[in-house]
């Protein structure tokens, strides 16, 4: 659903302008890396040597994105318009010129909720993780921001992905006493994670926050009223009420008949920075592209961002969400009640 939703946003915006860029015909090659880095690392190779692809899309999974640095930077042949991938030692070990984040890194998606937890929510909480890279990456971000903002942090519960009873682990978070709980789970986890939550009874006895995968389109419509009074951090929200985005979920409805989610929206301004470096340079050479990338500002509907110069991260608002009732089709929403601006967060050591 996550590799399908950003070529969606990808061919929307195409579909938007005639399937052209500055005059050409632009044509799609997809290629499904299947999750695995041997895949990844084969894949890119053929759309950058057999198909001479201009521009790199995707991948979804982070560790395929680790993987695929090498070849990237060896081919110096496209650039590469991540869309989702998160993982911050893209920045921190690859540093690639060709590199662009049209997504996130997991430091924004956890680290600046903290405080933000820390001033409204509870000065104490306990952290729960899907325990692998992405998971521990999140936790680790924002303990150490909920640290520095004053905070306490009085147990850490990592589950295996693909739990499906969380009993053991909630019983864990209940014991800690805490007063809230910064969590990061997607996809089926994190519908097993939060329904498990409520039928524990958590929700009367602490509040629930964490990274906006965990309460996200993709997840909300099964995880329902159980969800609902929770918070999380995420750069795109379907409900923002600003007219471009509503616009944008108005059209991309009405060309696959489903809601527009933050995978889609990576898509759709992966193709728009793709059209912008084209137009911008003047052609598909990847060093001019590149060049033209670099600190350039996108409209988006998430908002405006810009390409950080010195590492290529997305520069974006974040927005602090609770999950509401909705009149619309699904039960339950996510509203925004507060913005965070222009998010840039740390270098790695990255200076292109």
């Amino acid at each position: 659903m996550l590799g399908e939703s950003i070529v969606n946003g990808f061919e929307l915006y195409l579909e938007q302008n005639d399937g052209e860029i500055n005059g050409e015909e632009v044509e799609t090659v997809e290629r499904d890396t299947e999750a695995n880095t041997n895949r990844g690392v084969d894949v890119t190779r053929e759309l950058l040597v057999e198909e001479r692809a201009d521009a790199i899309v995707g991948p979804v999974s982070s560790s395929v994105a680790i993987a695929m640095m090498q070849t990237i930077q060896n081919e110096a042949s496209a650039i590469w318009l991540n869309a989702n991938a998160g993982n911050y030692r893209i920045a921190e070990e690859g540093c690639l010129n060709y590199h662009f984040r049209t997504s996130f890194n997991d430091w924004q998606t956890s680290a600046p909720l903290a405080q933000w937890v820390y001033d409204n929510v509870a000065d104490n909480v306990c952290l729960s993780y899907a325990d692998y890279a992405f998971g521990q990456n999140s936790k680790n971000f924002f303990k150490e921001a909920f640290t520095e903002a004053g905070g306490e942090v009085v147990n850490e519960v990592g589950a295996p992905l693909g739990t499906s009873n969380y009993s053991s682990y909630l019983s864990d978070i209940e014991s800690s006493g805490a007063d809230a709980v910064f969590s990061f789970f997607a996809g089926s986890d994190a519908v097993n994670y939060i329904s498990d939550f409520a039928d524990y009874g958590l929700n009367d006895e602490m509040t629930q926050t964490g990274s906006g995968f965990l309460l996200s389109e993709d997840t909300l419509p099964a995880q329902g009223e159980a969800a609902l009074g929770m918070y999380s951090l995420l750069h795109y929200t379907p409900t923002r009420d600003a007219e471009r985005n509503q616009q944008f979920v108005e059209n991309y409805n009405n060309a696959y008949d489903s809601t527009a989610n933050v995978y889609a929206c990576q898509g759709y301004d992966s193709a728009q920075a793709f059209a912008a470096a084209v137009e911008e340079s003047g052609g598909s050479d990847p060093d001019a592209m590149a060049n033209a990338l670099s600190g350039m500002e996108l409209e988006s509907p998430r908002g405006s961002f810009t390409f950080n110069p010195e590492t290529h991260e997305a520069v974006q608002d974040m927005y602090v969400r609770e999950v509401v009732e909705s009149d619309g089709e699904n039960p339950v929403e996510n509203e925004v009640v507060t913005t965070i601006e222009q998010v840039e967060g740390p270098s790695w050591g990255c200076s292109l």
